[in-house]
């Protein structure tokens, strides 16, 4: 009887092992994908803190944009599409559909309610070692030029056409920073480099910074 009794209880704890390990393969498979996306943020933020570390270059610049929606700025919108503005290069990415014209920094229109805007402190592609610095609002109005960035990743290409060149970088880091006016880039100045800056989506705090190392050039 005592025999019978030992064999009924281990069953039954067998049973439970077997349920509980069905419930939590479970749970993994359901939740699976947002498994992974907390392994990859987790991980992108290790290499963000591993890349600050390593790059020399730390400079803080004056920057705020916004998340804007199709409703407003119409004002600048149509000041903007009346201005034929002469734009001097194009940023393209392929993998989000982007082509867009950014003007002389000295332009009147050449901010981020009106375009692309490239920041003052910015050096142009053709100088070696310098750093090209885009900003664009993000958002679904006409003038979210950037509302599509958060698609990019660590790898991915994007092309600056200016003067009869094409400049093609690649992005080696992504980050966040605190919105509060300033942000701080990250680079190795040895490098030359593209910068873009746009607001974080789904996040009115902070701003999404893109690194990206020129890799080639090549005449059109």
């Amino acid at each position: 009887m005592a025999i019978k009794n030992k064999f009924k209880v281990s069953k039954e704890t067998m049973l439970l092992i077997v349920g509980s390990l069905l419930l939590i393969i479970s749970f993994l498979l359901y939740h699976y994908e947002k498994i992974l996306m907390v392994i990859d943020e987790l991980k992108n933020d290790i290499e963000t803190e591993i890349y600050k570390e390593q790059t020399s270059g730390n400079i803080q610049v004056n920057v705020d944009v916004e998340y804007i929606e199709s409703n407003n700025n119409s004002n600048n919108q149509e000041q903007s599409s009346n201005n034929n503005p002469n734009f001097i290069g194009f940023i393209e990415i392929d993998k989000i559909n982007l082509r867009q014209g950014f003007l002389p920094k000295d332009s009147y229109y050449n901010y981020i309610d009106y375009h692309v805007q490239i920041l003052k402190i910015s050096d142009f592609p053709d100088v070696e070692g310098g750093n090209l610095i885009l900003a664009a609002h993000s958002g679904n109005s006409y003038l979210s030029y950037f509302h599509n960035l958060y698609k990019l990743g660590k790898g991915d290409i994007t092309k600056i056409y200016y003067k009869g060149k094409i400049y093609r970088y690649k992005i080696v880091n992504i980050y966040k920073e605190k919105k509060d006016g300033s942000i701080n880039i990250y680079r190795d100045n040895s490098k030359t480099t593209l910068t873009l800056i746009t607001c974080t989506r789904n996040d009115k705090t902070t701003q999404t910074i893109y690194i990206a190392e020129l890799i080639g050039v090549e005449t059109y």
